[in-house]
């Protein structure tokens, strides 16, 4: 046997291998696969934390489910509407638009449950619709909505505040949300408080 005869097999052999082995992978870049996780620059930050909003959502969405049940002004075999009312933001540092996103993520879970939705519907700010609608129908037709009806009508409010200590290397944050009658303006709801301390 020639030495390129040998060779031969030895070339197929290694080619063979490079084939069935898989080629290097770095580790995955990119945002973290879980939303809530802190980062290293979050770490160093006095606005209030993803984590922290995010819980704050599931607090809120716990408990006004559970509430819906029993709140007296929400039982009364007509059907409530509850719209986006205003974010007291008292904050100083965080976008009100911060919070606006996990409202909206409070909605969103408790817009899941059938039984939830017997009792009260979910509507979006007039001026959005209306908007909306002049976009998409015929030019000059009347785009406004129906009226509501002030007496079964709640604004799902919220107010955000922060107390800063030792230049603003330690945050106390609170948030709570509540449920205003349109008509009187009476509270008839309100969230018990998410409070987190943060030191960077």
């Amino acid at each position: 046997m020639t030495s390129a005869t040998a060779f031969l097999p030895l070339c197929a052999v290694a080619l063979l291998s490079a084939c069935q082995s898989s080629p290097p992978r770095g580790e995955p870049a990119g945002r973290a696969e879980d939303p809530t996780t802190t980062t290293r620059s979050e770490k160093g930050s006095s606005l209030i934390s993803i984590q922290a909003l995010s819980e704050a959502s599931d607090q809120i969405a716990q408990q006004l489910a559970t509430d819906l049940n029993i709140v007296p002004e929400l039982n009364q075999g007509y059907r409530s509407t509850i719209v986006f009312g205003d974010i007291n933001n008292k904050t100083g540092i965080v976008p009100t638009t911060d919070f606006e996103a996990f409202r909206a993520n409070t909605r969103a879970k408790l817009m899941q449950s059938r039984s939830l939705l017997a009792k009260i519907r979910w509507i979006e700010s007039r001026a959005r619709v209306e908007q909306i609608a002049a976009r998409e129908q015929v030019p000059g037709a009347d785009n406004t909505l129906p009226p509501l009806n002030p007496q079964y009508t709640y604004f799902l409010n919220g107010d955000m505040y922060r107390v800063d200590r030792n230049d603003s290397r330690t945050n106390y944050y609170t948030l709570t949300y509540n449920l205003t009658n349109m008509a009187s303006g009476e509270i008839i709801w309100i969230s018990s408080p998410y409070e987190i301390k943060q030191v960077r």
